[in-house]
């Protein structure tokens, strides 16, 4: 569904779908860059975009209810997941979905109370803009190599694609077991890009005619965050929620059981956002 305009720098993909959507561009507009001088996600937090990186906008016109929106993050979040599965297969335990806008790499804990670590191999932001969404992707493909090469920044550990090819820490296979077959090359940012259009392709259209609910099981099948205890604050560090994830309902709001107990609270997405993990 997607045509797709591709340039190796720009400030950033959104900049370039945004001028298309007040243009009038009709729905379907996909830009991808090897590299942003000035690219931001969610809330606006600047992005850094080293070459590595694989850096998408789409142009979307979605004709659903207002409040139906807030979850199209989380769709995009499970076309990223899919596209990420099919190239690395190996991998797909480890790859879940962050509420409410990132793709994490989740290792298995090493024992009970050692550290949890969710590395984010997936950025995305949504943008209501003259008449039309952006949605922004930035996914993290080849980490950096040499002295001079810039790394991903951010607020989280990033986690790379590349790494999904390598075995899980606490792979032991059986000195009996048969050779297992080699491994499936890295792909190319490319491939990448093509997997996470070909996937969102799929979902979208399902989002738009019948919403988020029938989606909501495979989301929570790869949920990282249920069964952890969180904080939620919102933009300006005030307070939200805390306590122990129990999942996502159908209208995208992450769904909190208080420390002490009685109702869950359901939090939008909105200005708020994860401040700790554990």
């Amino acid at each position: 569904m997607f045509r797709l305009m591709t340039y190796d720098e720009v400030t950033s993909t959104n900049d370039l779908v945004k001028r298309a959507l007040e243009e009038g561009e009709p729905e379907g507009l996909a830009v991808g860059a090897r590299a942003q001088t000035a690219g931001y996600g969610r809330q606006g937090r600047a992005w850094k975009s080293p070459e590595g990186g694989m850096y998408v906008s789409l142009l979307l016109r979605p004709q659903v209810p207002l409040a139906q929106l807030p979850t199209l993050s989380l769709v995009a979040g499970m076309a990223v997941r899919r596209a990420l599965v099919a190239l690395a297969p190996g991998a797909a335990a480890r790859v879940k979905i962050k509420w409410p806008n990132d793709v994490v790499h989740a290792p298995a804990r090493a024992a009970e109370g050692a550290p949890f670590r969710l590395a984010k191999l997936c950025g995305i932001s949504l943008e209501s803009h003259a008449g039309g969404i952006c949605v922004g992707i930035g996914v993290n493909v080849l980490s950096p190599q040499g002295s001079g090469a810039q790394a991903v920044g951010g607020k989280n550990a990033p986690a790379y694609v590349s790494e999904l090819f390598a075995p899980a820490p606490d792979a032991q296979p059986s000195p009996d077991a048969p050779r297992a077959p080699e491994a499936p090359s890295v792909p190319g940012i490319p491939a990448v890009r093509a997997a996470v259009l070909e996937a969102f392709s799929e979902l979208y259209p399902a989002w738009t005619a019948h919403g988020f609910a029938p989606l909501l099981p495979e989301y929570a099948a790869h949920a990282a965050l249920d069964g952890l205890r969180v904080s939620v604050e919102n933009i300006d560090g005030s307070p939200v929620a805390e306590g122990v994830v129990r999942g996502v309902d159908e209208q995208g709001r992450l769904l909190v059981e208080p420390p002490l107990g009685g109702d869950l609270v359901a939090v939008s997405s909105g200005e708020a956002h994860i401040s700790s993990v554990s």
